[in-house]
């Protein structure tokens, strides 16, 4: 999943008189290049694996002018010029002039630069990891009983940066109301995400949901609990009854 943040200049038709003017002093100077970017990306993440879109969309582009991407990092690595990219099967440049990478590794981290002759706008990419597994767990036998408060405890294993846990409660956000949160960092990136929720059962079949967040990809994963209560109808042998009703799912994943 991408999720692009972008900075948009909405122009009106006063600003739009003063760059028609400007455009005009520029080539009254002898001046062959004249860009206007009007949208650009802020700093990004994108899972691994997955493409990344930078924008950098051109308004106003004089005839003979250029716009180049490059990798400025580890030196000025041109990978395209307008239309045009270096390596064919990892870039591709859409509309004016926004660089897509594809199948986005460790290696493609780092800071991008569109120049445009008159700016040189720069934008950092990141690579996230989801997690290898991601567990609920509670502090009381099962099934529980009525009213009973329970401990709630999420934890997200290992992914590249430590996830950001959130909780709800059927389709109500309960995230102030958790307790012990810590996110754990090791040295390469990767680390772990522990919250707590104190909660309370009812009689209805209210689920408990957590879930996890990583930056720019929100809802990469969720976990869910239908408390079974003493005097309902319990799977045999099952430690706890869980139950994914569609349209609750559909919900918290796309609200």
């Amino acid at each position: 999943m991408i999720r692009r943040l972008s900075l948009t200049l909405f122009i009106s038709k006063t600003e739009m008189a003063l760059i028609e003017i400007w455009m005009a002093l520029v080539m009254l100077a002898g001046t062959t290049s004249c860009t206007l970017v009007t949208e650009f990306s802020s700093n990004t993440t994108v899972l691994l694996g997955s493409d990344a879109k930078l924008l950098c969309t051109i308004r106003y582009q004089t005839e003979g002018s250029n716009v180049l991407w490059k990798k400025i990092d580890l030196g000025s690595n041109i990978l395209s010029l307008n239309n045009e990219t270096i390596f064919t099967g990892k870039y591709e440049v859409e509309d004016q002039y926004n660089l897509v990478i594809k199948n986005v590794q460790f290696h493609d981290e780092g800071i991008y630069e569109c120049d445009t002759g008159e700016q040189r706008l720069t934008v950092a990419l990141q690579v996230a990891v989801l997690m290898s597994n991601m567990t609920m767990r509670w502090d009381i036998p099962t099934p529980f009983k009525p009213y009973a408060y329970v401990n709630l405890t999420c934890v997200s294993i290992n992914s590249r940066p430590p996830a950001t846990l959130r909780w709800y409660r059927g389709v109500h956000e309960v995230t102030r109301s958790s307790i012990n949160n810590e996110r754990v960092t090791r040295q390469n990136g990767y680390g772990d995400t522990t919250s707590t929720l104190v909660g309370q059962v009812s009689s209805e079949d209210v689920p408990y949901v957590c879930i996890a967040d990583l930056p720019d990809n929100p809802r990469v994963r969720s976990e869910f609990l239908f408390p079974p209560i003493i005097g309902a109808a319990c799977l045999p042998g099952s430690g706890v009854v869980i139950v994914v009703f569609l349209g609750l799912l559909s919900y918290l994943l796309n609200s």
